[in-house]
Order: C-alpha cells, then structure tokens, then sequence
C-alpha cells in the first residue's frame, strides 16, 4: 500500500520527513517546510524516517510506499522481540508464546474500556493493527518492537552485570526514544519496576547502574533530541488535545505510588521476580490509562497512548499468573490448557486476518482533494508560505516544498506565538465581527501568501474552522472545488524579509490571538510602498541571502523561527541576530544603502555540545570495551 484511505491521521507527516531526508541526505540542519521554519531536530523524532529514507534509497520505491513497508516489518517483529524478553527472562518458552500470541491477537485495553471498544468497533479487533492503520501510528508500533529488547537488556545489565548487556542496553534504550517520545516514559516505568524486583539487595547500585546507562544512551542521541527538543514537547504537549496536570493528576500520581507500594510489599515474598515484574508494569501502564478514562485525571500528556503497552504487560502478567497458578494447584493440565488456547486462536486468528482484510485500505491520493490543495499550492505559489489548513496540512509535504505557516507536529513547535496565531485562525474566539480581519491579520504577520480553507462537508476531521467563511470578501479566491477553497493573501512583497523602522517590530509577545495592537503595526510597516523592499533567496535549506537598500535607523524582519543557531554577516562583518516577540529573527545592521545579509543556520550552541557529549558517550563506551577486551585476553594470556 502506498496512500492509505485514512487521510485524517498524521503519518503524511513522517513521509514527508523521510522523504526529505532521502533527497537531501547531507543537509538536515534546517527544515524550512513547517512552523515558519524549524530545526531539523524538532519535525519528530527521527528513527523510523531515517530507516525509511534509507529503505527508500536502497528500493528506489517511494518514500510512502517505504514507510508501510517498515512499518509493516516492524509490525511483525514487534511480538517476535516480545517472546525473546520473556523468554529469556523467565527461560519458559511455552508460556512466553502463549503470552506474546495473545498480545497478537487479543486486545484486553478494548474489553476494559468501553472508549476504546467503541472506537474500535468490536472488542475481538486488534487494536495495536487499528492505531497502526487507522491513525498512522507508524513511530509508537516501531518503538514497540524495540521496547521489549530494551528491557530485557535492562534486566539482564541488573541481573547478570555483563558490560555488553549494558551496551546493548543502552543502544536499545536510545532506539526506542528515538522512534517515540512515550517511550521515554514506558522505559521509566519498566524501570522502576526492575529496579522493585531485581536484585533489591543492591538496589543503589542497580539504580546508579541504570542511571548510567541512561545518562550514556541520552548523551548518545542528545544531537537528534537536544534539550530544547525536550523543552518544547514537556511545554506543549499538555495543551495538545488538552491534557493539563491538575489537582486530579496530582491525586492520581498518590494513587499509582501507594498502588505500587502496595502491590511491592504484597508480593515482596514470592519467589518469582518475573512475575512480580509483569505485576507491576502492568499495573503503572493500566493506570495511567484507567485514570484518563475512568475519572479524567491525566497523569502523563495523551494517556490513551498507552493502551498497548497495557495490553503488552497484561498478556504476559496474566498468561504467566495462569502458569504458575495451574503449575501449583494441577500441573497435569498445563499441556492442555495450553492446547486449548492454540485451539482458540485459530478463530482469533482467522477474525484478524479478515479484520485486515477490511480494515487496511488504500486510495488513489491523485483524486484527494489533499492531492488537489497541494498540486495547485505547487504550481501556483513558487515557492512562498502558505497556511495549509486541517489533515491536508499532514500530506502536503509529500508532494511539494511549499512551506508551511504551520504543519507538523504540535509538540514540537519551539515557537508558542505561532499556536497562538492558528488557534486564532480557525477558532475566532471571542473575536466577534472582527473574526475574518483579525485572522487576515495573523496571516501577513507570519507570512503566509495563502490559505486553504476545507468546507464544512470537507470530512469528519478536515476542516477545523469555526467559521470556513470569515474570509469572503476579505481575501480573493483563487481556486474554488466542491467545498473547499483557496484565497490568496495580498502581499506588498513575496518576500519573508522586510526592511521596516527600528519602532515597527512587535516588542511584546501578543497575550492572545486578539491583543493585536503592535501586530497591526508590523503588518502595516512590512506593506509600507514607501520602504525598499528586501529581496530573499535561499541558497540552500539551511543558508539564505537578503539583498536590500537600508538607512541605519531601519531594521530587517525576518519572518522565519528564531533559534540560538543564526548566524548572520552584513557585508562580511558579523551581526547580531535578535529575536521579536513573534519569535521570529530580527536584525539591525545600521548599515547604509545596499547592504547583502547573509544567513546562515549552524545549529549553534546546543548543537556542537549534544555533538560532543554524544562523541563522548561513544568514546566511554568504546573504552570500556576496549579495556574490558584486553583485561579478558590478559586473563587468558
């Protein structure tokens, strides 16, 4: 499959990524392509597009047709990993089969919450296939199937100390990470789960070994997930989808804590600590889970994220309780316990191939109105921003550079002034009449020389705007099919660089998308006919080149995302680069006449550190090695 049916989900985003890395391999600095210009670093955690990429220059396929062939893969291993960990773990490989083949063909998160039944259509489908398919979970299935190795190794760095276990740990803690941010969070909880169980006589030491290993394994990927990545998502993602931590959170992080402890001390006695590990990561997974849905407490930003992993936890805890109970009470029906589970799985078996069947869906994406947005924004824009409204904005990269207003991914946006100018944009919000001035407003101020609005009857998820028709005659029209709509936004100059007077930028950042006062006087000041204009030219993604007549009491307004990793020269004498309260670059050259600024994105500070701890790590590890190797060979010597 190439374009799947469900064009409402994300995963157009990453097949954009990956097939941006495919075309430009060696300069990834820089994405102009969304949020008014962004750090490579902060478009998404970039593991499975890297595989794709690569998949994609090794096939020659497209790159989405590369994405579902890794996804698929990763699809199918992911239980294969799951067997591995319990396996080895509990060196029971009956029970571990039968656990891990019902995490591939049950989904117990369905038969618990009816939330999740209901989305699901049936409790017997299976879910992990349906948030793979139907919402383009691409990067959560492919940390899935890294997530069980990561444990495993985890245990085994606790349980058996060998220094190449902790290496591989470590390789496979940033693996995970680097395919899905939530895997950061699963890891935490599948730790302090080991550390209860595992070797608690030398609980210390297993904790300072495990903070080790992660500190390593962060250093090791710092440059794809610098500490401002971080930042930005830790910021974010409690307003995406409205996920605040409240009272009610605070509440439900006391009642996972005493539910652990409880559970620790109860089980403390057993003589299995496998089984007390299931226990307990189970149970932290469930709970956050249960806490959203049950009594709306939101311990973790999109708690429902976790619902596999319950699902993953809760095969193997109840698989394995039911071995151990029967094994106690009569040993003799194992094997035929055992045999009717295999029986029963052929039905569930034969349900999901046929629930597949139904479920994976391609499309002609020609014949989308995604394609069609896209197609005319190619052909007709050259080149300049524009605003891509609702689930087209996912795709539109596939099949264009166009840049966009906004696009992407909402966690990772550094720039907070910019959500605050979309949400303003589709909502209207207590804007009143002045719903479509206002938004117009927005538009010029972040550079945006046109805007797809999806109708009413665009479909279920498409069209975010309170009111699609704010902007009928206010903006012309230049593209009209069905519903859906296309105005241009008039622009004194196509440029994203302005020459305007040293009071005319926005020195406070807006309180929200109605507190437009200096926002009506840079939008004023960019449009000004009497005020050179500034010519910009990209010479590559991450390098640009403005060429404007300037008197020393003018300024130049760069509407791209200000980051610390601009560097910019006016005729070859450094310059500082400063940032507005729109967040976007700003520069005073007080320099007269013809003046050429050039631009230069190196990442900066932040970049060459992460770079140099990541070497670092590399270096530790290596000398381990080394120095492990040689001592072994001495030994023997």
């Amino acid at each position: 499959m190439e374009y799947s049916a469900y064009l409402e989900s994300n995963e157009g985003t990453f097949i954009a990524i990956a097939r941006q890395i495919a075309a430009h391999p060696g300069d990834l600095l820089w994405w102009p392509l969304w949020a008014c210009g962004i750090p490579f670093q902060n478009t998404y955690l970039p593991l499975l597009q890297l595989l794709t990429a690569t998949f994609t220059a090794l096939t020659g396929h497209s790159a989405a047709l590369a994405f579902h062939q890794v996804c698929a893969a990763f699809f199918s291993v992911g239980p294969v990993c799951l067997y591995f960990m319990a396996w080895r773990m509990t060196r029971r490989p009956g029970s571990s089969f039968v656990a891990v083949l019902a995490y591939s063909l049950l989904s117990p998160c369905a038969w618990l919450f009816p939330m999740i039944r209901a989305d699901l259509g049936s409790p017997w489908h299976s879910r992990r296939l349906h948030v793979l398919v139907f919402y383009g979970e691409g990067p959560y299935n492919t940390m899935l199937a890294f997530l069980p190795l990561a444990i495993l190794f985890l245990h085994l760095a606790i349980s058996e100390g060998r220094l190449w276990h902790k290496v591989v740990a470590g390789v496979l803690l940033g693996a995970t990470v680097l395919a899905n941010a939530f895997g950061a969070v699963i890891l935490i909880l599948a730790g302090v789960s080991l550390l209860a169980v595992v070797e608690t006589r030398r609980f210390w030491q297993n904790l300072r070994l495990l903070l080790v290993i992660a500190a390593l394994s962060y250093a090791s990927i710092s440059p794809s997930l610098p500490p401002s990545v971080v930042k930005a998502i830790s910021l974010n993602s409690p307003s995406v989808g409205d996920y605040p931590f409240t009272l009610s959170s605070l509440a439900g992080v006391g009642m996972m804590t005493a539910g652990f402890l409880i559970l620790w001390w109860i089980t403390r006695k057993t003589s299995s600590p496998f089984l007390r590990f299931f226990l307990l990561f189970a149970f932290l997974n469930a709970s956050i889970v249960s806490l959203a849905m049950v009594s709306l407490a939101n311990v973790v930003p999109q708690p429902h994220r976790y619902q596999i992993a319950m699902d993953m936890a809760l095969c193997l805890l109840v698989v394995f309780s039911a071995e151990r109970l029967l094994r106690r009470l009569a040993p003799r029906l194992l094997p035929w316990a055992a045999m009717i589970f295999l029986l029963a799985a052929v039905p569930l078996f034969r349900h999901d191939l046929l629930y597949a069947h139904r479920l994976i869906r391609s499309t002609d994406i020609t014949r989308s109105s995604t394609y069609r947005v896209a197609d005319w924004m190619d052909r007709h824009m050259q080149g300049q921003r524009v605003m891509v409204s609702g689930s087209d904005s996912f795709y539109f990269n596939d099949f264009t550079d166009t840049p966009q207003v906004h696009g992407g991914h909402e966690p990772m946006i550094p720039n907070y002034i910019l959500r605050i100018g979309v949400f303003v944009i589709y909502s209207g919000m207590n804007a009143g009449a002045r719903d479509g001035e206002v938004s117009v407003l927005w538009l010029k101020a972040l550079g945006a020389h046109a805007i797809s609005v999806p109708g009413p009857n665009h479909g279920e998820y498409a069209s975010p705007f309170v009111n699609p028709r704010k902007f009928e005659g206010l903006l012309p029209a230049v593209w009209r099919q069905g519903d859906d709509t296309i105005y241009a936004v008039p622009a004194r100059s196509n440029s994203l660089a302005h020459v305007i007077s040293a009071d005319s930028f926005v020195r406070h950042a807006p309180i929200n998308g109605l507190d437009t006062a200096e926002i009506e006087r840079y939008v004023k000041a960019i449009n000004d006919p009497a005020v050179p204009e500034a010519g910009l030219v990209w010479r590559n993604r991450h390098m640009a080149i403005i060429e404007a007549q300037l008197n020393p009491d003018q300024v130049v307004s760069v509407q791209v995302t200000y980051t610390p990793g601009w560097r910019a020269t006016v005729n070859g004498t450094p310059l500082k680069v400063e940032k507005d309260a729109l967040g976007f670059i700003l520069l005073k050259p007080a320099c007269q006449d013809r003046c050429e600024i050039t631009l230069v994105y190196d990442g900066g500070l932040e970049w060459r550190a992460t770079c140099i701890a990541s070497l670092t790590a590399f270096a530790i590890v290596l000398g381990c090695l080394v120095f492990s190797w040689r001592r072994r060979s001495g030994a023997k010597a």
